[in-house]
């Protein structure tokens, strides 16, 4: 049976029957949102919400539990892959911090935004249940960002964000919480104010916090559970031995029925690439593992690890990621199969392996291209060499098969004729 990514790498650092306590608690948990909802009568809003904690494969806020009974179906069989009803999109490549782990730090694309027609014209081309909305960029750079939002969630989409909350104000807050906005992960790399501000050169941890609290008075003042608040912290040399202090942090500043329902604190080792090398850590001790576990006592957002190191991460035989469409801003309008691609400031090689201009080109086209349709057949082949795209992958292992079958280095124009 099928783990998704997240859930195979925590049975593989904390065992399976303490996994299973997590997702059982979470799904538990839930009845608020839903008691919530249901009380507002927003129905469509709702079936959606369960729609993603049960239908949506990988990603923000997903719950992943049908991938379990039906991903191995869809690795068997690629051709029996629905049209997809789950994407994420690049919103700009524009932003005003240096975070020193960030590719966007050490890239030198282009600083442009996705126009609302473009949002648009991409968007409409999908009957679509969920959406996460961010990129590499700082999205709310973007001014039509918040018409973006309203746009999908006028749509009926569970909508998700990942930021760092420097620029989301207490006026900003508020329009997310009366948009709807489902959830958002807080991109959050320290316990302290000098390492956070050392790592995320730019934001500032004081105004961060106030943020976070505005946001949170913000859903108090709405009587609302969401947006669910979830954090992500980057795991590196430099703050390695705060994750303890960090969960502890969070536990501090609210409870957990104020973050969500569905609020956890994400831990996720760093993609090595060579501008960062210096700050990347092989393997996690599992002391330091054990140790922030030990500082959720019970009561507290649940943890999550993944990504940690490749030994750890699932085998790319089983990956179902590619049932959620990428789709990037630079250097130039392109399709992906997922996000777990990015991050390891490659953005050429990436181009030079995308599926398609989604500016030029339908998607539906794009989609049902031999070169599309031959990459589905091929990523959860086990005796089969590794797509190109997937070379790189930080979320599953392709050292074995890669090892074993090698890299197919085919592109688009090798299927064209």
């Amino acid at each position: 049976m099928p783990v998704p990514a997240d859930h195979s790498t925590t049975v593989n650092t904390i065992g399976k029957l303490e996994t299973l306590k997590l997702i059982t608690k979470a799904g538990y948990n839930y009845r608020n949102t839903m008691l919530y909802l249901t009380k507002q009568k927003k129905f469509k809003r709702l079936a959606n919400f369960l729609y993603t904690k049960t239908l949506v494969p990988t990603g923000e806020g997903s719950g992943e539990l049908a991938y379990y009974f039906i991903g191995g179906i869809l690795q068997k069989y690629p051709k029996l892959t629905p049209y997809p009803k789950y994407i994420e999109v690049e919103v700009t490549s524009k932003c005003n911090k240096r975070c020193v782990i960030c590719e966007h730090t050490h890239w030198n694309e282009k600083n442009t935004d996705l126009t609302f027609d473009e949002f648009k014209q991409l968007i409409d081309q999908f009957d679509l249940k969920w959406i996460n909305l961010t990129g590499e960029g700082d999205a709310f750079l973007n001014k039509h960002y918040l018409q973006m939002i309203e746009y999908c969630k006028n749509k009926g989409m569970s909508v998700y964000l990942t930021d760092s909350f420097d620029l989301i104000t207490p006026s900003v807050s508020k329009e997310l919480v009366k948009l709807g906005v489902d959830g958002i992960y807080i991109s959050m790399d320290g316990a302290t104010k000098e390492t956070y501000e050392k790592i995320k050169l730019g934001c500032n941890f004081d105004r961060t916090i106030k943020n976070i609290n505005a946001m949170l008075d913000t859903k108090a003042f709405f009587s609302s559970p969401l947006p669910e608040l979830c954090f992500r912290y980057t795991i590196t040399k430099e703050n390695i031995n705060e994750t303890a202090d960090f969960v502890k942090l969070v536990n501090s500043i609210a409870t957990r029925e104020e973050w969500g329902d569905g609020s956890k604190i994400h831990f996720i080792g760093l993609l090595d690439y060579p501008a960062i090398h210096n700050m990347f850590i092989d393997k996690i001790p599992q002391e330091v593992i054990d140790n922030t576990y030990k500082a959720v006592d019970g009561t507290g957002i649940p943890v999550v690890f993944a990504h940690l190191d490749e030994s750890k991460n699932p085998d790319i035989n089983t990956c179902l990621a590619w049932l959620e469409p990428y789709f990037a801003l630079v250097p130039e309008p392109m399709s992906l199969p997922c996000c777990a691609v990015l991050m390891a400031n490659a953005r050429d090689k990436l181009l030079e392996y995308n599926f398609g201009n989604y500016l030029t080109t339908p998607f539906k086209k794009i989609w049902n291209s031999p070169y599309y349709k031959w990459f589905r057949s091929q990523v959860n082949k086990k005796d089969g060499k590794v797509p190109m795209l997937c070379a790189d992958c930080r979320a599953y292992n392709t050292t074995e098969r890669i090892q074993k079958y090698g890299i197919d280095k085919r592109k688009a124009d090798d299927f064209k004729g």
